[in-house]
């Protein structure tokens, strides 16, 4: 008998947020994964080419060049981390969810961005609107909210942070609310399309960005060693030296989640069929992936197992949640498939196996 279950499960009203086990995971890996952390690996990239420069060609306008370069970079990475960086700070981000429930309320977004900078999203209580500027919502977050016309919220406190959850997710991603509410940018701001689409190809845009970046820094650095004078040349093989190196920082995360360029296609073409599932105990990476076995019941009477390389911690949280996930084809072993909610975001690659 087809079950009647809803598809995610709404978040505990009278529990604080961050009591959610796979919310207080995903909050962690936050933590890790702040300004502080990226500038440091920054700086030691920057002083080992610097110093590769300065052995090769001395204090030449090349390094000067180079210093110029990695200011912009500082400058990229802090603009971007900028509302992660505060709302994480002592008595902000987290002291918000670890001590008030989450509240659903009326919401619809404004201003939809991309998921590597900040939308605008207007929440409704008792009548009055606010409007918040919510970071990291991608397009799969921006649809739902369209669909569902709400979202959990934590706050915003007296300084005007808070914290914004949307349906099928677990995290908490950080908010400020804003003086006043702007106009919205367009009648179907951050509306329509497959949810579940969205996310794999923004997890096949991920991949494939990584992989064209380097491709692009060595060939650059090849032609510039061929073909620019002698000084140059010696400067490229420092910039060698640190391509090799983001090269050697990027390659586990490529290849464990190298399956997701073909996600896209497997989502696209999927037929969902909603299964029993069971996890085997599974530790979070710093990239908020794991590698996990799942075991599937079958409709007709027997199991298979299920090998997801990168589950993300939020469709792993979903279906600890619920006890059942979606798959988009049948389970033949030996083949690929997407496992996930249809309608929203987390989706992943599973390979079955006997």
């Amino acid at each position: 008998m087809e079950s009647t279950a809803p598809v995610v499960r709404d978040p505990a009203p009278d529990r604080p947020a961050a009591s959610d086990p796979t919310t207080a995971i995903i909050l962690k890996l936050r933590g890790s994964q702040n300004l502080g952390q990226a500038t440091l690996a920054a700086l030691v990239a920057f002083v080992l080419t610097s110093a590769g420069l300065a052995a090769t060609l001395g204090m030449s306008h090349f390094f000067y060049g180079h210093l110029v370069a990695a200011v912009l970079v500082f400058a990229a990475v802090g603009v971007k981390y900028h509302l992660w960086g505060r709302w994480l700070r002592a008595r902000r981000g987290p002291a918000l969810v670890a001590a008030r429930p989450w509240r659903s309320l009326p919401a619809r977004v404004l201003r939809a961005r991309s998921r590597h900078w900040a939308s605008v999203v207007e929440v409704t209580e008792d009548g009055v609107a606010t409007a918040v500027r919510v970071t990291a919502l991608t397009r799969a977050h921006q649809a739902v909210i369209a669909r569902t016309g709400r979202v959990w919220v934590v706050g915003p406190d007296k300084a005007g942070w808070a914290a914004v959850r949307v349906d099928g997710a677990h995290e908490a991603l950080p908010a400020r609310a804003l003086n006043r509410v702007p106009a919205s940018a367009s009648a179907d701001a951050g509306g329509g399309g497959d949810v579940a689409l969205a996310t794999a190809r923004d997890q096949r845009a991920d991949v494939l960005f990584a992989v064209a970046l380097v491709l692009a820094g060595y060939v650059f650095v090849v032609l510039a060693m061929f073909t620019l004078d002698g000084q140059v040349g010696k400067a490229m093989l420092a910039a060698v030296g640190g391509l090799t190196g983001v090269v050697l920082c990027l390659a586990p995360v490529l290849w464990h989640t190298r399956r997701n360029v073909r996600l896209p296609q497997l989502v696209a073409g999927a037929e969902w069929t909603r299964v029993e599932v069971g996890l085997a105990p599974w530790k979070a990476r710093a990239d908020g992936t794991a590698r996990v076995v799942a075991t599937v019941r079958l409709a007709g009477g027997g199991t298979r197992t299920l090998r997801l390389a990168s589950a993300s911690v939020e469709l792993l949280g979903t279906i600890w949640d619920t006890g059942e996930a979606w798959l988009s084809a049948e389970p033949v072993p030996g083949v690929l498939l997407a496992v996930g909610h249809p309608g929203y975001p987390p989706v992943s690659v599973a390979r079955v196996c006997e």
